[in-house]
């Protein structure tokens, strides 16, 4: 792991108490936010920002994921006052919230489009396109995306959980996003993966030289190549965005490690972002907690009161955790 992040981890001693973790299938819902705010928290704004490789954008290094926003659930107001805090980039997918996701971003966007970095999918409202789909298809795909997101380009669109090399090279979605490109309707293209095949897929993704971003699952405890690739991306000068940073986070029932560190969330997040060659990371922001909660880990650095909340989070998901798909 980059940063020396493992020997640090190592290192620490001191007092670590017990987080119980309460008996919840991994697969079903866990609690994402903590139950315990702290004042000091509020009005949290973003502190620094990172060049996303080749696109040149400066991104935050905090950024909204939109998997559960929707008009519905306040999720315009939500992105709205992200923008507001700093954060600059957000991800979407026609299959968030059945587009739910990019209507209420697109209304929060209304008035600051330009200083905003949008990334979607290669999506419809059911699911991902799969391998094999059309060259009109792939297109309509975003061009739907760009009605819903009120906008006349999207920055980046991703072929989205991207299990296989042989979608990750589907000649018709190349053929598409260059036609997108050359219409001016899509910059950037990229990968997203977090499956079993994560670094198959993300070798040929940089090998092939076609990604200008990969968004990868990564968090502390992960696959034993990931740093590397990282590493490899950032000498290419690809983007790399971190997702499923939380690890299948639980709040509950671990209530008596709060007086000795900051949340779990602020501290996955640092870790993160301890490697520089992680460009920013995308988490889900669906409550307005979430604002003050996550930002706040904006530009701070991991302490060893931090490196031991994850340590110990490790020890007690050790064979619970469902290592491939959860975040």
């Amino acid at each position: 792991v980059l940063g020396g992040t493992t020997a640090a981890t190592a290192a620490v001693v001191g007092r670590m108490s017990g987080w119980a973790v309460t008996a919840r299938s991994i697969t079903g819902e866990v609690p994402r936010t903590d139950p315990n705010p702290r004042e000091s928290w509020k009005g949290a704004r973003i502190q620094a920002y990172r060049r996303l490789g080749r696109t040149g954008f400066e991104a935050s290094d905090i950024s909204l994921g939109s998997g559960r926003i929707k008009p519905e659930n306040d999720g315009e107001a939500i992105a709205r006052a992200a923008i507001e805090r700093g954060v600059n980039y957000f991800d979407t997918a026609p299959d968030y919230s059945e587009n739910g996701s990019e209507i209420a971003l697109g209304r929060a966007m209304k008035g600051h489009r330009d200083r905003m970095f949008v990334a979607t999918k290669f999506c419809t409202a059911k699911g991902h396109l799969q391998r094999g789909s059309t060259v009109r298809e792939y297109m309509e795909a975003v061009e739907g995306s760009l009605k819903r997101l009120q906008t006349d380009r999207v920055d980046l669109v991703h072929v989205h959980a991207c299990d296989t090399v042989e979608r990750l090279l589907d000649p018709n979605v190349h053929e598409a996003f260059d036609r997108l490109r050359e219409q001016g309707k899509a910059r950037f293209l990229g990968v997203s993966t977090h499956t079993p095949n994560l670094e198959t897929v993300a070798d040929a993704a940089l090998e092939s030289n076609r990604f200008d971003v990969m968004m990868l699952s990564y968090h502390h405890g992960n696959w034993p190549r990931l740093g590397e690739i990282i590493d490899r991306a950032a000498k290419q000068d690809v983007g790399v965005v971190a997702m499923k940073t939380l690890k299948g986070a639980k709040h509950r029932g671990m209530a008596e490690f709060q007086g000795e560190a900051d949340s779990f969330s602020q501290a996955a997040f640092k870790w993160v972002l301890s490697n520089p060659s992680v460009s920013c990371l995308v988490i889900s922001f669906y409550e307005h907690q979430h604002l003050d909660e996550y930002i706040t880990a904006s530009g701070r650095s991991p302490t060893p009161n931090d490196l031991a909340v994850l340590r110990r989070y490790d020890e007690l998901i050790a064979g619970k955790y469902c290592f491939n798909h959860c975040g």
